[in-house]
């Protein structure tokens, strides 16, 4: 028994000994008793450890592992029961155990004075076996109780004398007092006697087999047939005895009876682990073949592969992607599959997973090429990543993606990214970084390269008169042609329509002008037959020499299309120097920069709008505005139109500035409802452009205006310059929706015959005509005839520069249907119109003048 101190204070007073041979089960053990508080613990790694600290520890309770290796848990309990050792014989004993079948266990701690049994796997439930053992009035196990029923006094006492040491007996000496006491008892083992008087063996036997069928009952008679015996136990008796008995036959008969019970519970609970092990290893041969059949429908290659970077898995994938039997590859390196340019680059790879690894680092990604066993060449992507088998083998993962056709596909876009999809030949993108790289080297190492910079001469007249499909043939061809002049060390460029360039490293002037005149022969020599003709091309040439003098590339790119621009001045088919004292130097200059200056002011949203009040005379209000453009310097300065404007025509880069406006006008037509209608200018150049209808088509897609609110406007030299051109852009206007108006008409006079072939809504006069018509009477008799002219053909007739009351007055005498100018009210932004009051009548507005 526990002692008294050990009952009142279990914590404060208990010593522990605990015995296990594995390292891992000892320490969760003693972190139990730690957590509890125990404090007196003792812990040793086998039995004999333990037996020589009992002999001079005293212990108040003994935790053994059943598996201890020089004396099991059950062998050295037996020791501590038998007494012989120093130690108290009836130590409570706890037994801890990896696996077991409960039952067994229980039965054979029962044998052998075990108190509780603990799974390892369950330790939670030891600190709660301590305290009920703690609770415990004694320790041993409990005697077997025995119920029997028997009307002859000498066979009960011959039974209590052979069993009274193993059960504790209750006898009863008719039938229906035995039944009454075993309903009261709930006996583990019951004799019963066939004959009784009041109730018979055989109806007891029925009334226990229906209450509790578990209930082993061993039946006794005297006088017995085949017949009877086989009914009884069929009936539920575990076992029949014959009258008279021998002690040993009975003892064997109750022992077997007795541990009927453990015998059915434990090979029921074998049954049942045995059902559940068949079913766990089911689920995980099905698991095991799911994942092998997930593993074999990806289509990425999973591998596994040792440090060697030897194959030791394969997936089906690695069959379709390259071609070979995987249990061909098995045991085979990887090296062996890598193509022969890519094996030196991935032995480097290798040195770098071997680091990593080393280091514990995530494993790097690499794109190697890999051959097929035809010989075919393949890209993937292998991911890497470490994993251990059980016998703690460090091992690689790595899944492989074909990426082929990504790499095929960016090698493509690097192609298109650096050529020109008609020609072939390097792009203009590809020109700007070659000669970057070159001014910087010409800085650096005082090296001189040179830029000559070709145009073909009138190509643009193939285009127009044959057709761009025919121009485009010639461009190939050319290309073919100059590419067969240029060294492996030169770059030829195609910079845009029929526009080369070629940088040449390393040349003098004199080599530049010589490669120079070799291209101008390749394009003299060249000719192509056209509607029975033979076409002969020729080309212009401007060259700069990359001397170091700017670190600027577009310096010297300016300084090539200067002296392109210099050669066509000077009768075209010439090849010119760059030469900063060439009179046509400072005027193209200014034309380049400020056309640049616009281009980054478009880029930069600093292109803004404008708007003059056009009045209706008639209606006496304000009809429509006429939007005007301004450029916002960086330094907040705003400049005119006649500023840059020139420098955009005399660049061809007009067309830039005309569709930016449209798409701005349009959209001040969404934001600004005040706009009701704006006339928006165009220059000579926009009907030429292919992009002017398309443009205005997305503006107004983009933006949802009504295509009725707008009017564009066309100079009358512009309007007349291609009548053709200007009459199909009008119509195709009109059926938009769109209005059309000529601007500055009048100018030239000649235009009468013009207007009743011209489709324009309104005709607005020339500027010149009104500015002095006060006080010009020429002037007067001219803009009378061209009002009553534009009236008769069904137009309006605005009438420009109105700036003062006098020439208002004159106007509105002659009938003139608009009028516009200072005298009326000065071009503003948007934001200040609104801010502004509503527009004032006419009337009304030259009395505030």
């Amino acid at each position: 028994m526990f002692n008294n101190n050990f009952r009142q204070n279990p914590h404060a007073f208990i010593s522990i000994l605990v015995v296990n041979s594995d390292n891992k089960a000892l320490d969760a053990i003693l972190t139990c008793l730690e957590d509890a508080d125990y404090q007196t613990i003792h812990a040793v790694d086998s039995a004999q450890k333990a037996l020589r600290l009992l002999r001079h520890q005293p212990v108040d309770l003994l935790i053994v592992d059943v598996e201890t290796p020089d004396l099991d848990g059950w062998r050295l309990s037996r020791l501590v029961r038998s007494g012989i050792l120093h130690c108290r014989a009836d130590l409570p004993i706890i037994i801890t155990a990896r696996t077991w079948c409960e039952r067994i266990a229980e039965v054979t701690a029962r044998e052998y004075g075990i108190n509780q049994l603990v799974p390892l796997d369950h330790l939670h439930r030891l600190i709660p076996a301590i305290t009920q053992l703690s609770q415990a009035q004694e320790v041993g196990s409990r005697k077997p109780r025995l119920l029997v029923i028997e009307d002859e006094p000498d066979t009960a006492d011959l039974i209590k004398r052979v069993l009274a040491a193993n059960f504790e007996i209750e006898v009863a000496d008719q039938g229906d007092t035995g039944l009454a006491a075993w309903q009261r008892g709930q006996h583990d083992l019951v004799l019963l006697d066939v004959m009784l008087p009041k109730l018979s063996g055989r109806d007891i036997l029925i009334e226990i087999q229906t209450s509790r069928p578990s209930q082993p009952v061993v039946m006794m008679t005297a006088h017995t047939t085949i017949d009877q015996a086989e009914e009884l136990m069929l009936l539920g008796a575990v076992d029949f005895l014959p009258k008279p008995f021998r002690a040993d036959q009975l003892r064997r008969v109750c022992d077997i009876a007795i541990h009927r019970d453990d015998f059915l519970v434990s090979n029921a609970q074998f049954a049942a682990r045995v059902k559940s092990l068949e079913a766990r290893e089911l689920a995980f041969r099905q698991l095991y073949e799911n994942h092998h059949q997930l593993l074999n429908d990806l289509q990425s290659v999973v591998m596994e592969l040792d440090l060697d970077f030897r194959i030791h898995y394969l997936n089906h994938a690695w069959e379709k992607l390259l071609g070979f039997a995987i249990s061909d590859c098995i045991g085979h390196k990887l090296d062996y599959f890598i193509a022969p340019d890519d094996v030196s680059q991935f032995a480097l790879f290798k040195s770098k997973i071997r680091k990593a690894l080393q280091q514990k680092k995530p494993c790097p990604e690499i794109e190697l090429c890999f051959s097929t066993n035809r010989h075919q060449r393949i890209w993937a992507q292998l991911k890497i990543s470490r994993s251990s088998k059980i016998n703690e083998q460090t091992t690689l993962t790595v899944c492989l993606d074909n990426v082929t056709e990504r790499r095929e596909s960016q090698a493509q876009l690097k192609y298109l990214a650096m050529h020109d999809s008609l020609t072939g030949l390097y792009n203009r993108h590809f020109f700007e970084t070659t000669l970057s790289q070159l001014t910087a080297d010409a800085v650096r190492t005082q090296t001189q390269h040179a830029l000559v910079y070709m145009d073909l001469d009138h190509f643009k007249v193939i285009n127009d008169t044959f057709g761009h499909q025919r121009g485009d043939d010639v461009l190939r061809d050319m290309s073919r042609l100059l590419s067969q002049q240029v060294r492996s060390s030169d770059i030829l460029c195609r910079l845009g329509g029929d526009e080369f360039a070629v940088l040449l490293r390393d040349s003098s002037n004199g080599e530049a002008h010589e490669f120079a005149l070799s291209l101008q022969a390749i394009v003299a020599s060249f000719s192509f037959p056209l509607h029975e003709q033979q076409i002969n091309l020729g080309s212009s040439i401007g060259i700069s020499l990359i001397d170091g003098s700017s670190h600027n590339p577009e310096e010297y790119l300016m300084r090539a299309d200067i002296a392109l621009y210099v050669a066509k001045g000077r009768g075209r088919n010439l090849i010119h120097l760059y030469n900063p004292l060439d009179s046509e130097s400072d005027e193209l200059r200014h034309s380049i920069n400020m056309s640049q200056k616009v281009r980054k002011a478009i880029v930069e949203d600093r292109i803004a709008l404008y708007f003059q009040p056009i009045f209706d005379v008639k209606a006496n209000q304000v009809s429509y505005y006429e939007a005007l453009v301004r450029l916002q310097d960086v330094d907040g300065k705003t400049i005119g139109p006649c500023s840059f404007i020139p420098a955009l025509e005399a660049s061809g880069e007009m067309h830039l500035l005309d569709r930016w406006i449209i798409k701005l006008a349009i959209r001040h037509l969404r934001d600004y409802p005040l706009l009701n209608h704006i006339a928006i200018n165009l220059s000579a150049q926009a009907f030429k452009d292919e992009q002017l209808m398309p443009t205005i088509l997305a503006s107004l897609e983009e933006t949802g205006v009504d295509p009725s609110r707008i009017t564009f406007e066309l100079t009358e030299s512009a309007s007349l310059f291609n009548l053709h051109i200007t009459q199909r852009v009008i119509a195709e206007l009109h059926k938009l929706g769109c209005s059309f108006s000529v601007d500055d008409f009048g100018s030239g006079f000649s235009s009468f015959a013009y207007l009743k072939d011209l489709p324009a809504d309104y005709i607005k006069l020339d500027g010149s005509f009104i500015q002095n018509l006060d006080s010009d009477e020429i002037d007067q008799t001219l803009v009378r005839s061209m009002i009553q002219v534009i009236q008769t053909l069904g137009k309006k007739a605005v009438a420009e520069y109105v700036e003062s009351h006098a020439i208002l007055r004159i106007l509105e005498q002659m009938g003139v249907d608009y009028v516009q100018g200072y005298h009326l009210g000065p071009p503003k932004p948007a934001q200040e119109l609104i801010q502004a009051h509503q527009p004032l009548p006419v009337r009304e507005l030259e009395l505030k003048v």
